[in-house]
């Protein structure tokens, strides 16, 4: 699962903690509770199968053509689907134990190779995929005064998304020039440049998880997943 481009924004790791092991646990009286565990189950092993035949990329709603939308892996708009516990509500829960057949949709982890060949599906903007190598980076445009310290580590760009360099510091300067004249400005410091705006002018970040993020996605992934293969990044 090797990216090519630096890497919205939910921290992956606070939910390693209910990962652990998802094999079925029958509580004493309780058959309601443990038909749900048997699914979720059942849901974590097409999972772990999908994802050790390898898959890089899910489809969610991949029976409604239109609404198909194509994720990488560790994408933070995809860890809702991966959240079984969470998507058996008390309202689903109780719709399994009237009807014991009852089935919630899984996304549908995919490879590269069958992601490209995918029709009527929509590139997610959160993460990317760019499985085509044609679309277009998706970009964030805000004012040089609104750059922030969680800006650090995304990609300054052109307005026509050529990089300028990941970003590593954004500090307001003020002083006066030459002419006498006070002048406020935004100094970014990346990993190419030094650049100075006026803190109206528009900049342009690549709106995308840092390495960082993704790194640390992959990695969750890779231990909710309960596989033995080491992550490539």
């Amino acid at each position: 699962m090797r990216r090519s481009e630096p890497a919205p924004s939910t921290d992956a790791s606070s939910t390693e903690a209910d990962v652990g092991d998802f094999q079925p646990s029958w509580p004493d009286g309780d058959e309601a509770g443990a038909l749900v565990e048997h699914v979720i189950s059942e849901e974590f092993a097409a999972l772990r199968d999908a994802f050790q035949t390898g898959a890089e990329f899910a489809v969610t709603r991949m029976e409604t053509p239109r609404e198909r939308m194509l994720h990488r892996l560790e994408c933070p708009a995809l860890e809702p689907y991966l959240d079984r516990r969470a998507q058996w509500s008390d309202q689903h829960r109780k719709r399994l134990a009237d009807d014991h057949g009852y089935r919630l949709a899984l996304p549908t982890l995919v490879t590269r190779h069958d992601a490209v060949r995918l029709a009527e599906t929509r590139n997610c903007k959160v993460c990317w995929p760019n499985v085509h190598g044609t679309e277009p980076r998706p970009l964030r445009k805000l004012q040089a005064r609104g750059l922030r310290a969680h800006h650090v580590g995304h990609v300054l760009s052109r307005a026509d998304a050529q990089s300028l360099g990941t970003i590593v510091r954004v500090a307001p300067t003020s002083g006066r020039g030459l002419d006498g004249v006070r002048r406020d400005e935004v100094e970014v410091v990346t990993s190419w440049d030094t650049l100075a705006y006026a803190p109206t002018e528009h900049v342009f970040i690549w709106d995308l998880p840092t390495d960082e993020e993704a790194i640390r996605r992959k990695t969750a992934l890779f231990h909710r997943l309960g596989t033995n293969l080491t992550p490539a990044f």
